[in-house]
């Protein structure tokens, strides 16, 4: 050290301890891999580093840079954690000046830390010594890193370097990072240097003459010297684990393809870039097997890479904007792919791709992983379909390259930007300016789940950048919860082939020596789908985002009314407006296709079937659909846990409001509204799900099927949307255990079901929670198993026992099970973990004193208890379990019982009013909210059957029992079960449910509408329906001749209170009411004969203007004129109209001419429902003929009510 220090004996004290550190760390990093043959002392060596970084500072000679610390590369992997850079040649203005620069072109990010480190080191190729994988890295004694340049030379390998400017960017792997090279290094030893022309001195061909060499049937290994420009560099390839790339050199119209396949000759990949013009030597030419025996130039070992001029910018290479490039792109080939892959959307258009080159600046990294980047803020870049670059190859945000020979693609997928750059085996990237801001970067491997899938599915950029978005989405949504992340590519390829089918790939085999060298070109992104794949897959939170805006936005108070809106009071006005629905199909929702992507799962506070993913969760009803064409809720449980894909479905947004209108005419003012809320869910069919993984019993449940299809064919489309039943493992489940525990099952027979209640619970907290009871048949005794049967088929010692009546008490979250549990169906109840078969065997109350039992033993199902639906025929399944009745069997039966159950179609359904409080309630125990119960919730459903139109019955449902129940709109087929049969004082039939009651919906109003139209009630005659021979319809059509009007009562109402309004005051004194609106109210009583009998005939406010025969303008006249008198009501008296008021008043007069006039008694065609189910006896009466007198039996007239007046 003293022979060094020696050389610096004027400097300060300062800069001999830092001389002395410099000369310390080349004695240890530096100079033992210096060759002997040099002759180097440590003190020579480090007197040339010292100068050579005096050189780099750009200052006087005689200071040194003390500020700046060697650093080893093993240091500098170590302890550096964070990105770093560091120049000798900068000042802190220039560095802050040109980090405030980077930081205003991307906000978003924060420039890189200066450390003032002094880095030096050989300049090398490959990992160890004597190795060579094509990447340059820099090597001291404690190690090396890789590293990269903005341009490289042939000459630099093997030399020791100094870096002046660098940056260092860390990985997210220990120990693991690489070095961007701001400026070249200086070389610190000048070695003497031969000239090596590398094999014999032969005259250097041009690219024509060389083309023309390949042209001719000339031997192979003849070996030529070749010098042209580079037209085209392609990627390093490693096949079979063979490293090499290709550059094509050209010379006009003529071109040569050169293949660098010797190890010791990879790094030329750094050290040439189009445009720049060579010199190679000794090429051999040899023969492509896979290319019809095409002569091409390959390396030798004593090949050498010359350059001899520097890349030069021109205008060939454009730097343009990315509108240019957008224009110009439209002038492409395009025409329509007429494959259609099982119908799953219209044809695709198809377009040619343009070749161009490109410069911009990296804004944004999309996806590291699958090679997406965005340039410049608005267009993309895709390098997926080149090797995946190491590090990222110095591709962060704020570096600037130039890309040459990529394919230019406008809009070729809705979930990318407008215009995308795809780079293939023929495209170069060249970075021109490294990033100076600080982002994150990972590793990556050789190649991505993605890449790989690419690469097996020979996918089109199109296909590939919708798979690219469906991962993404895949791996918010669902992972890790119910997808592990090594298969969420596996999830992605299963949707991507839901979405495009099978027949819409590329299934060509690709040939890369075409695509790298063959004119013209042809690879798999030089052509594109335009916009498409175009579906789109929604989070459950955006849906549920969605249909919360569309449920108020779509909101209408008007049209939730009916026709008689403006004769209504403001009771009945707000009980029409207090629920409402509002539809939305799926494909509405968007103009693009939408898919909802989500897992199946019971849930426990609803007890109802839920879609969810790791966003939100929404309910769902869902119907299956048999064989035979019928459809019910028959879920099976298999389905919990089953990842679906759901492409067409209905969303149904239920509203609830309180509002306080006086009248029709206020309801432009929101303040009246005083509450509001919805319920929001979707609607769906089995049919419509795609299972993208199944569940463990589901694909149990498919290998029975494929085992009965080999008996029995199915349809072609049922198994085309299922999994194969092997790739359960791909199934949203956790980790299986190795073993499977004991566990014990009994297998039982539903016979029937409870709805869901409030219940006490069993705890000693004065808590009500829901429950619900089963009444079952066990078809055997409890069995012990040594693995979980799950649903696999029964066997013979499972049905041997007594047939036990048990009864099932499902509480707390055991009531998720309610949706899939249905009378008549085989299900096997599992306790796992366990070997005591006592644990499933119901327990009852032993008598006691005589007293005879008349309840079942009861079995109360645990949390962790599984319930498995058994899909297997059994002799005797449907034993025990009572058939529905029908709507009609339920009016008219003599015999029906107190407590019925039946099926029907909803036709209406009407909010009844609160009770104000009139029924005693716990207030601790109904205090806190529960958002699956609503309070105070009366509901009346009219119930049509479902076989005759005509036969309707009204249901009075409390909704506030139990957690709500979904799906109950007009048109949805429902079973009720357990409710009370009751006969009004009219004699009318009706029923009320029990707090026991239970409705399941059995088919959806938006399935039905596919294949059903409504039918319209049953044209009858007045004889035929008076008469009692036939079961009589309570809604008809009617065709008959108005006889006579009976009463005609024309009044205005206040719209408070109900007492009769004049002019522009209420009429009540006692109290008095201050309202000032009111409504107009009429009711007429016609006698209407078709010749077989005749009928009484009521009409209210909104049909006695059809009736009566007046326009618009008549009709608001004659209310004028009512009210100055508040009311005004007209009768029959024999064959004579006569009112109460003033027989001269000319507005009863008017009334009387009218109701006598043939406008009135005409030929009518009505629609009517029975006021009354059941009329009177028949009357006796006397009828003269001439002097003939006679004694008839007359029955008694319908009393109808007229919904409808049909105008002919």
């Amino acid at each position: 050290m003293e022979e060094f220090l020696k050389h610096f004996k004027d400097h300060s004290r300062a800069e001999q301890r830092w001389l002395s550190a410099v000369f310390e760390a080349v004695k240890q990093q530096l100079h033992p891999l210096i060759d002997a043959s040099l002759g180097l002392s440590v003190a020579r060596l480090s007197l040339a580093v010292v100068s050579k970084v005096q050189t780099a500072v750009g200052s006087d000679a005689t200071d040194l840079p003390v500020s700046y610390r060697f650093v080893s590369l093993s240091e500098l992997i170590r302890d550096q954690r964070s990105a770093c850079c560091s120049s000798l040649s900068w000042s802190s203005a220039h560095y802050r000046e040109q980090a405030k620069g980077a930081e205003q072109k991307l906000p978003g990010y924060k420039a890189l830390p200066r450390d003032n480190l002094l880095l030096i080191g050989f300049l090398c190729d490959g990992q160890a010594t004597g190795t060579s994988d094509g990447v340059w890295r820099v090597r001291d004694a404690g190690g090396s890193v890789a590293c990269v340049m903005l341009k490289s030379s042939c000459l630099w390998l093997g030399r020791l370097m100094l870096f002046p400017s660098w940056n260092y960017i860390p990985h997210n792997a220990p120990a693991a990072g690489y070095l961007e090279l701001l400026e070249p290094p200086l070389c610190v030893i000048l070695e003497t240097m031969a000239f090596d022309p590398g094999g014999a001195l032969s005259e250097i061909m041009s690219v024509t003459q060389a083309a023309e060499l390949l042209r001719q049937r000339c031997e192979d290994q003849v070996y030529v010297s070749v010098s042209g420009q580079v037209s085209v560099v392609c990627p390093l390839l490693v096949i079979r684990g063979k490293r090499f790339f290709c550059l094509i050199l050209s010379e006009g119209a003529s071109s040569v393809s050169v293949f660098i396949k010797e190890a010791k000759h990879q790094y030329w990949r750094q050290c040439v870039c189009v445009g720049q013009s060579v010199w190679i030597s000794s090429l051999r030419v040899c023969s492509l097997q896979g290319l019809e025996g095409r002569r091409v130039l390959t390396d030798s070992c004593q090949s050498r890479l010359h350059p001899h001029l520097q890349l030069q910018d021109n205008s060939e290479d454009p730097d343009t904007h990315t509108d240019s490039l957008t224009a110009d792109s439209r002038t492409a080939d395009t025409h329509l792919c007429s494959a259609a892959a099982s119908g799953s959307g219209p044809a695709a258009r198809v377009k040619r791709s343009t070749l161009i080159s490109f410069k911009g600046m990296v804004t944004k990294i999309l996806n590291a992983e699958a090679g997406l980047y965005e340039i410049d803020g608005q267009v993309g870049l895709c390098l997926a379909y080149q090797p995946a670059q190491k590090w990222g190859g110095g591709l962060r945000p704020g570096a600037e390259i130039q890309l040459h020979n990529v394919h230019f693609m406008y809009r070729a997928s809705p979930f990318a930007p407008h215009v995308v750059l795809c780079a293939c085996l023929r495209s170069s990237l060249q970075i021109t300016a490294f990033s100076c801001l600080s982002s994150k970067v990972e590793v990556s491997g050789s190649h991505g789940p993605l890449q790989c899938l690419l690469l097996e599915k020979n996918l089109g950029a199109s296909q590939y950048l919708w798979l690219c978005y469906c991962q993404n989405a895949v791996t918010e949504r669902l992972c890790p919860r119910w997808v592990r992340a090594e298969r969420v590519c596996v999830v992605a390829e299963r949707l991507l082939d839901f979405v495009c089918g099978t027949e819409r790939k590329t299934q060509k085999k690709r040939d890369i020596y075409r695509e790298m060298i063959q004119e013209p070109h042809q690879c798999p992104v030089t052509t594109f789908c335009v916009w498409w794949p175009s579906a789109a897959l929604w989070s459950v939170r955006q849906l549920s985002d969605w249909m919360r805006r569309e449920v108020w936005a779509s909101l209408s108070l008007a049209s939730l009314l009916p026709p008689s809106a403006a004769h209504m009071t403001a009771v009945e006005l707000n009980a029409a407006l207090s629920w409402s629905v509002h539809e939305v199909p799926l494909t509405d929702v968007s103009p693009e296709p939408l898919l909802l992507v989500g897992v199946l799962e019971l849930d426990s506070t609803r007890a109802t079937l839920q879609l969810r993913d790791q966003t939100h969760a929404l309910d769902c009803l869902c119907v299956t659909t048999h064989q035979s064409g019928t459809r019910n809720t028959h879920l099976n449980t298999a389905w919990q846990g089953c990842l679906v894909c759901v492409r067409r479905c209905t969303l149904v947004m239920e509203r609830f409001m309180k509002t306080h209108f006086p009248s029709w005419k206020h309801l432009d003012q929101p303040s009246y509204i005083t509450h509001k809320h919805f319920r929001l869910y979707l609607q769906l069919c089995v049919d419509d799900l795609t299972i993208i993984s199944p569940s463990a019993a589901m694909s149990h449940h498919l290998m029975d099927d494929r085992h009965t299809d080999r008996e029995k064919p199915r349809k072609a489309t049922e198994s085309a949307k299922r999994p194969r039943a092997d790739e359960a493992a791909d199934a949203p489940a956790s980790k299986r255990p190795l073993t499977s525990p004991p566990c014990v099952s009994l297998l039982l027979r539903l016979e029937s079901k409870q709805g869901v209640t409030l219940q006490n619970s069993s705890t000693d907290a004065p808590i009500l929670q829901p429950g619900f009871v089963c009444r079952a048949a066990c078809l055997g005794d409890v069995q012990l198993w040594k693995e979980d049967p799950k649903n696999h088929r029964t066997q013979e010692r499972e049905r041997h026992g007594d047939g036990q009546k048990i009864e099932l008490h499902f509480m707390g979250s055991c009531v998720r099970w309610f949706p899939v549990l249905h009378p008549g169906c085989v299900y096997r109840i599992i306790a796992r973990n366990t070997e005591d078969v006592s644990v499933l065997k119901a327990k009852g109350v032993s008598p006691r004193g005589g007293v005879t039992q008349l309840s079942s033993p009861t079995l109360l199902l645990q949390p962790q208890w599984r319930i498995h639906l058994i899909t297997e025929e059994l002799p005797d399944a449907q034993s025990g379990v009572p058939a529905l009745m029908s709507v009609s069997e339920v009016l008219h039966s003599s015999s029906a019982p107190e407590i019925v159950c039946f099926y029907g179609v909803i036709t209406k359904r009407i909010t009844l009013q609160e009770d104000n409080g009139t029924n005693a309630k716990i207030q601790s125990l109904t205090t806190a909210k529960d958002e699956s119960i609503e309070q105070d919730l009366q509901v009346r459903l009219t119930i049509q059957d479902a076989e005759c139109p005509g036969h309707v019955i009204d249901v009075y449902l409390d909704l506030s029992c139990g957690p709500y129940t979904i799906g109950l709109i007009a048109g949805a087929a429902v079973s009720i079960c357990h409710l009370q049969r009751r006969v009004s004082k009219a004699c009318n039939v009706y029923c009320r449910s029990l707090p026991i009651s239970c409705v399941s919906v059995t088919d959806l109003t938006s399935v039905r509408s596919r294949s059903v139209t409504p039918s319209p009630p049953p044209m009858m005659l007045l004889g035929e329906w008076a008469s009692g021979r036939v079961q009589r319809c309570v809604l008809a059509q009617v065709k008959g001749h108005v006889v006579c009007v009976l009463s005609l009562r024309l009044q205005w109402t206040c719209s408070l209170c109900g007492s009769i309004f004049r002019q522009t005051s209420c009429g009540r004194t006692h109290p008095p009411c201050d309202s000032t609106s009111a409504v107009f109210q009429a009711e007429a009583k016609v006698v209407v004969e078709d010749g077989s009998a005749e009928s009484q005939v009521w009409f209210s406010s909104d049909t006695v203007c059809d009736l009566l025969m007046l326009n618009g303008s008549q009709w608001e006249g004659l209310q004028r004129h009512v009210k100055v008198k508040g009311h005004v009501k007209v009768y029959t008296r024999g064959r004579n109209m006569m009112s109460d008021e003033d027989p001269g008043d000319a507005l009863v007069q008017y009334l009387n001419c009218l109701c006598s006039s043939s406008a009135v008694c005409r030929p009518i065609h009505l629609t009517c429902r029975l006021r009354a189910q059941r009329t009177g006896k028949s009357q006796l009466r006397k009828v003269h003929r001439g002097q003939t007198e006679f004694i008839c039996k007359f029955t008694p007239a319908l009393q109808l009510h007229c919904q409808h007046i049909h105008k002919h």
